[in-house]
Parts: C-alpha cells; sequence; structure tokens
C-alpha cells in the first residue's frame, strides 16, 4: 500500500531537484509504502529531458511536465498523488535521514481518525515537539505565519478529494486553501520535529513574486476571511497579523536594509503598508533588529575564522 506521497512541485531548478530525489531514493526505504510525484511548470527543456530520463528509474516516481501558473503547480502534484497522505516537499528540502519511515509511521497511527497534521520543522517556538489542539481556532493561532509556508502541508487525500474539483485556488497561496479545509475537526496536530533542511538557505531564486503584497496583505486577508467566517477568533486573528509584523519587518530588514540578494519584487513595501500594517512600526521594528544582525554576522564570522 503507497501510504504517503512526497510531493515537490518545480520550476525545473536541476540542481536543486535531483539532489533532493537523490536523497530521497538513498534512504533506502520500502518503495512500496511511498512515492514521489513530481510536476515541473518551468520553461527548461534541458530539465524536462533529465527528469523523464530519471523517471524511469524507480517505478515508484511520477513525473509531469505542466503548463500551472506559478503556485497552482502544488494542486496539480496533489492531483496526480495516489498514497493515503499527501506531503509537500520543497524542490530544495533534503529530508534528514529516517524522514520517509517516520512519516509512514505517523500515517499509519493516525489513518483511522485522520487529523489535520501541520510539519513546522522546527520553525516554531514551540515548548513540546508535538501540539494539539481540539479545535480549528487553536489551530489557526498556533500556526502564526508560519502556516504561509507550503512545505509543512501534507492532507489526507480522502480530504484533498472533498474539495470541489471545480474550486478556484487562492493563485498566491493555493496551500491555504488545503491546509484550511477542514475547520470542524476534534484534533490538529503541529508536528515541530525538524525532518527538511535546504540545500541552499539563500534567496536568489525563490520566486519573483512581490514580497509585501504576499505577506502584508495577501496572506493576512486569507486569516481575515477565516475570522469573518466565523471560523476563528478576533484574538486569533490579531495574534496572527503580530505574527506577520514581526516576519515583514524582518524581511525588511534583511531585504531592503541590509540588501541580502533576494528574487523577490521588495519596490512595492510603501504600496502594501497601511492595510493591515502600519509602515512606521514596520520600519521602526526593522532598524531596531540592525545591531542585532550586525552582532550575528560578526558571531558567524569569527565561528567560520576560528
Amino acid at each position: 500500500m503507497t501510504y504517503l506521497s512526497l510531493c515537490i512541485p518545480t520550476n525545473g531548478v536541476s540542481e536543486w531537484v535531483f539532489p533532493v530525489l537523490d536523497n530521497i531514493f538513498d534512504q533506502n526505504e520500502n518503495s512500496e509504502l511511498y512515492e514521489v510525484v513530481v510536476t515541473n511548470n518551468g520553461d527548461s527543456d534541458e530539465f524536462h529531458e533529465k527528469m523523464k530520463k530519471y523517471a524511469q528509474r524507480y517505478e515508484n516516481l511520477v513525473y509531469k511536465k505542466t503548463s500551472a501558473y506559478m503556485f497552482e503547480n502544488q494542486i496539480e502534484a496533489l492531483r496526480l498523488a495516489k498514497g493515503r497522505y499527501l506531503k509537500f516537499i520543497n524542490h530544495r528540502s533534503v529530508l534528514e535521514a529516517g524522514t520517509i519511515r517516520w512519516m509512514v509511521s505517523i500515517i499509519k497511527e493516525y489513518s483511522r481518525e485522520k487529523p489535520v497534521i501541520y510539519f513546522s520543522n522546527g520553525m516554531l517556538p514551540m515548548r513540546n515537539e508535538v501540539e494539539e489542539y481540539r479545535d480549528f481556532d487553536g489551530f489557526v493561532k498556533g500556526l502564526k505565519h508560519i502556516a504561509s509556508w507550503t512545505t509543512g502541508v501534507g492532507v489526507w487525500k480522502s480530504d484533498f478529494h472533498k474539495i470541489p474539483s471545480d474550486h478556484k485556488y487562492n493563485k498566491i497561496s493555493p496551500h491555504s486553501d488545503v491546509l484550511f479545509a477542514e475547520r470542524k475537526r476534534n484534533r490538529y496536530i503541529i508536528n515541530n520535529k525538524k525532518w527538511a533542511h535546504d540545500i541552499y538557505d539563500g534567496h536568489e531564486n525563490k520566486g519573483e513574486y512581490d514580497l509585501y503584497k504576499t505577506f502584508a496583505i495577501d496572506e493576512i486577508s486569507i486569516i481575515f476571511d477565516l475570522y469573518r467566517g466565523g471560523d476563528i477568533s478576533v484574538d486569533t486573528l490579531k495574534s496572527t497579523v503580530k505574527s506577520y509584523r514581526k516576519f515583514v519587518a524582518n524581511c525588511y530588514l534583511k531585504f531592503n536594509i541590509m540588501r541580502i540578494p533576494c528574487s523577490y519584487m521588495i519596490d512595492g513595501f510603501d504600496k502594501s503598508m497601511g492595510v493591515f500594517m502600519d509602515k512606521w512600526e514596520i520600519l521602526i521594528m526593522a532598524y531596531i533588529g540592525v545591531p542585532i544582525m550586525m552582532l550575528k554576522n560578526l558571531k558567524r564570522k569569527i565561528c567560520e575564522y576560528v
């Protein structure tokens, strides 16, 4: 039985995708327990041909070239998957040893109850590695702005099939429609165990979208719609917006002040302020972080030298 589908939507970056795939298959897990689904909406013919040849090596590897627009490629991967549980994997994320076995064991443990599970990969400041919530409101509050991270999302195939085939997914954050689809469950889980790390932690090839519109308006609008629909409390709304403010201020610090190279569009900051965030509050938060980041950089350089 195929318990786990590892879904890898990509735009065809060879230096990331193939090491990620090698890492998965080098774990030497039973191929009957999991599959890998790669959907490619990139323009590289070279990557496409190389990927077709690579796919011939493994019976549990599914590859498809798609014309899906930007992040809609995520949904294409889910539609192709046949596992009991469908898990997003970033095309630059290398799995830690034993991750496939660990995920399969979780799927087996929860396959009857089917709680909503988010794999936050150590990104949340949680007291316990695993936190459980008895309602949707607590789950959303626990996720904070990390809910915008696609790679943490997984979904039971039976739940994914409940979403109408003609559903119009959010163009910027289609994974949110999947993550927030089940709002009446009695059990939600955030698993904060570290299960993957990026091949490359730079920001030069992470997409050319409007960074501040995405996180200062679009992502918060999703949370605001949950509030308007009565699915979360005003306290959770405020808490989540506060988390996004800190995140946006940190982005401004890194990319606008410290000039860390990135592929994002970062010239839309002013236009994105005034909806959910105050411009001067974000700027103050960002500039307060300058000496802290400089000290961190200095410490890292000293450690490298030593």
